[in-house]
Order: C-alpha cells, then structure tokens, then sequence
C-alpha cells in the first residue's frame, strides 16, 4: 500500500477503512484493531484524538478505551448478522465484514498482498527478509506467527477466506492491490475506478 493509492482512493470519494496502524498513514472514517495488546501498546493523545470511528472484537478493550464493540465468531464468508463480525484470524478480514455491515456497496482492498517473505518461517518464528507488514513488524510484545497457514510466503488461510466471501456474492469487491495473492476478485488499478 502507498500514500499515493491511498490519496487516489480519497479523491474518488471512498470513505478509509483501516486496521492496525494504518491510523498513522492516513484520515480513517472507520478504524478496526482487535488485539487488547495492540490497543494497550499504541493508545496514546493522537490515536484517541482520531476522528474515525474505533471498532474492536475485544470487549475488554472496548471498555478501557471507549471504543465501538463487536462479538466475534471465527467462520468463513461475510456475517450478514449485525450482531456479530466473522475474523477469520486477520484484521483485514473482519474489516472487510464491518464495512459489508456498515453497509458498503463496493469494497475496495488496498495493502491485501497475503504475501510474507518466501523465507518466513512461522514455526520458528523467522520473519524472513522482508517485513510482514506495509509499517514493518510489531514489537516482540505484540508478535504472532501463523504456521501451517503459510506456504511458501502465501498467506493461504486468509486467501482461503477470501474466496468464501466471494462465492457469497454479498458485495461488489475490487482487489486494488498489485501483486496480490488473492485471486477471486477482479483486479483493478485505485486509478481506474
């Protein structure tokens, strides 16, 4: 993801759907982290002052910090049921649901590489030669490591996810990210829509 897809996607009018740290790069009408650690490490004057809309899965954190709160429930496809987001074990992914529930009519996905370095390893907790994230890695504090899920620097559980919300056909989605693993949406420039 770049500054300039992002600056692209806010002159086309679409409203900035972020997860994590993507807070730090851009204005957010809708940020999602769903880690108590990950809202713990980075709660500070300017992420609070952030006029996006916070949403969490995590009621604890919710609670601490004032933020809008979801149940979650690990399943495949798009939750349909406002009552509860599906997180498929990526924040992109529940991200995706909470824009479907806020009632998105087209979706587009800007950072969705699915891709780690071809030399991650996750058994052994190797991040490999290139960082995992657009913002580099977490602190050792806020690390995980999928395993079997990578394969050969695909992050193929996730891809897998994604297809289920394709076969759904719930919401128009397009992939604008280039080099993206994940093959089940049309791909698009942010410069073409």
């Amino acid at each position: 993801m770049t500054l300039e897809q992002v600056s692209t996607a806010k002159r086309k009018g679409f409203a900035l759907f972020g997860c994590n740290n993507v807070w730090e790069l851009c204005d957010l009408v809708v940020h999602y982290a769903c880690n108590l650690a990950w809202w713990d490490h980075y709660w500070c004057s300017a992420l609070e002052a952030s006029p996006a809309e916070k949403w969490t899965c995590n009621l604890e954190a919710a609670l601490r910090y004032g933020l809008n709160w979801v149940p979650e429930k690990n399943a495949p496809g798009l939750s349909t049921n406002p009552g509860v987001i599906h997180h498929g074990h990526g924040s992109g992914y529940t991200l995706l649901n909470l824009a479907y529930l806020m009632g998105a009519e087209r979706i587009a996905l800007l950072g969705y590489d699915m891709k780690y370095a071809k030399d991650y390893d996750g058994l052994n907790q190797q991040v490999g030669s290139e960082p995992r994230h657009y913002f580099g890695e977490y602190p050792d504090s806020l690390q995980h490591w999928p395993k079997v899920s990578v394969k050969q620097g695909v992050h193929v559980e996730l891809v897998d996810l994604y297809r289920s919300v394709a076969r759904q056909g719930l919401v128009e989605i397009v992939n604008c990210t280039p080099d993206s693993a994940i093959d089940c949406f049309p791909k698009v420039g942010i410069d073409a829509l």
